[in-house]
């Protein structure tokens, strides 16, 4: 018998031990209030979700009391896992918008675009700058609190181990300059 059939078959066998696969969905897996207490779900599921390698999503709004509301959705381009329970995303630059309440009037903001970068973590802080496209000029620094949806994209039956990723003595700076 040559090897080829052989590994196929073990492909196949290995394949069908592992049991059936379940779809992945987002899910809202924690959300905190303005002050960071928790609303919904757990500190605890975020943390294991990001561990597991889940993409996550954040989620943030207000209404406001003419009824208008205005709810936002971003996508962090890095994300810290503080102490093994708080998380701390930073968003990557998006162009400020004319409007965030009214779509007949929301376009980008030109000819002098300014773009927005913002940094949100489970405590709810919330850090923004705004900066001249053009310039690079920062225009704006604001400093808040907000209520915040958390959402990670995980199987339905999420039972993948959650590995330890902060270790001892795992990080040695071999170089560094001041400039």
């Amino acid at each position: 018998m040559s090897p080829r059939p052989f590994a196929f078959v073990l492909v196949v066998v290995s394949g069908c031990l592992a049991g059936p696969s379940t779809p992945s969905s987002w899910r809202l897996v924690y959300q905190n209030d303005l002050d960071g207490k928790t609303l919904s779900g757990s500190k605890e599921a975020l943390a294991k979700a990001l561990k597991r390698g889940s993409p996550i999503r954040v989620a943030w709004g207000e209404k406001l009391k003419d009824g208008t509301s205005v709810v936002e959705f971003a996508v962090p381009d890095f994300v810290s896992l503080m102490n093994d329970q708080d998380v701390v995303v930073q968003f990557p630059g998006h162009v400020i918008q004319t409007s965030y309440l009214d779509p007949s009037t929301a376009e980008l903001r030109v000819p002098n675009p300014t773009v927005w970068r913002a940094m949100m973590a489970s405590n709810g802080r919330y850090h923004q700058f705004h900066y001249d496209l053009k310039t690079g000029e920062i225009t704006r620094v604001m400093s808040a609190r907000t209520n915040a949806s958390w959402y990670a994209l995980v199987p339905d039956d999420d039972r993948r181990a959650a590995p330890e990723l902060a270790l001892p003595d795992t990080f040695r700076l071999e170089s560094s300059t001041k400039k």
